[in-house]
């Protein structure tokens, strides 16, 4: 039997879920999704009108799409919450309504929302939604207005890049040398997060230190990255208590691969650091997994990252961007 093959950097999920309801904000949503095409890169945008396959079953081909993105962007329009059916009953009443069932799976599965208002939108009180929805009313919304669309989409994409949508330019890490972990050091942090949003918040972290990843699988919650003079390090997510997981890192401290382990070695001499110095290394060890759990936590929180800490104190890798809107 032919074992499942792990997902790779390029093949990683799509980022954006699009939820919106046709007969309220269609418009927007189809304007708001070319913009993201140009800026995340068109495979990674789900919006059901040219997303679905004809072939396949719509609602199972909308939650199979809906559990395998990063972000899910709530597109609410003037009616969103109003609108009739043919029966002139609220859709939002109907718990087999497409755009209930959206926010209701993304709000139980832990998937980081984002309400954007478009059209004049205010957020709906909480006592209008039913109450598998009424969290919605708790989060952050971007708004996104006609008249001033290009600066409203730019701190859209600021939000987006909190939790790790990066450009497509920057969102493909190029795969090290292949490594082989023999010695390992453990560092682990509890957070209060399903295992599905840990390892969102884990590979988000990732990406937004542009750390190569040399394989990913999220059907296993493991990702293998290059932490530069760190080399290779190991990380998964675990189940916990309910609600919570663990984050495991498992960094080398002894013996990795002829190829990789020479460049890291490399790295560390020429910085002042052997990888022998058994009490230097592993103090540099703990500074780094401590400072990049720091940053899991700042993606699963929406802060984005601080520090990259497999950088020496006091360097900083300080990256500008450009965006063409």
């Amino acid at each position: 039997m032919q074992e499942p093959r792990h997902r790779t950097a390029r093949e990683e999920l799509r980022a954006i879920f699009i939820s919106y309801r046709r007969s309220d904000s269609a418009p927007w949503a189809g304007r708001l999704a070319a913009d993201l095409r140009k800026y995340v890169g068109k495979e990674r945008i789900y919006l059901d009108i040219d997303s679905n396959l004809p072939a396949r079953d719509y609602v199972v081909a909308l939650e199979q799409a809906l559990l395998e993105s990063r972000v899910v962007i709530a597109v609410l329009g003037p009616q969103w919450s109003n609108s009739l059916n043919d029966q002139k009953r609220r859709r939002l009443d109907d718990s087999s309504d497409l755009v209930r069932v959206e926010i209701e799976t993304a709000l139980q599965k832990g998937i980081a929302l984002i309400p954007v208002l478009v059209g004049g939108a205010t957020m709906p009180p909480a006592h209008e939604l039913p109450s598998s929805l009424q969290t919605l009313t708790r989060l952050q919304a971007v708004r996104l207005a006609d008249e001033d669309w290009p600066y409203d989409f730019g701190r859209l994409l600021e939000t987006l890049e909190r939790y790790a949508v990066l450009p497509a330019s920057e969102a493909e890490a190029v795969p090290p040398n292949e490594v082989t972990l023999l010695t390992t050091t453990r560092y682990e942090r509890t957070l209060q997060a399903s295992r599905r949003r840990a390892f969102d918040a884990l590979t988000g972290a990732v990406e937004l230190l542009r750390y190569p990843i040399a394989e990913v699988s999220p059907e296993a919650a493991m990702v293998m990255f290059n932490a530069r003079r760190g080399g290779v390090v190991s990380a998964e997510v675990v189940d916990a208590d309910p609600g919570y997981s663990v984050v495991v890192l498992k960094l080398p401290s002894a013996k990795m691969s002829a190829v990789v382990g020479a460049s890291v070695a490399l790295a560390f001499f020429t910085s002042g650091i052997s990888l022998a110095a058994g009490p230097a290394l592993w103090a540099w060890q703990r500074r780094f997994a401590v400072g990049f759990l720091d940053n899991v936590e700042g993606v699963l929180e929406g802060r984005g990252v601080g520090e990259d800490s497999s950088l020496l104190p006091g360097i900083h890798a300080w990256r500008t961007r450009r965006r063409e809107i």
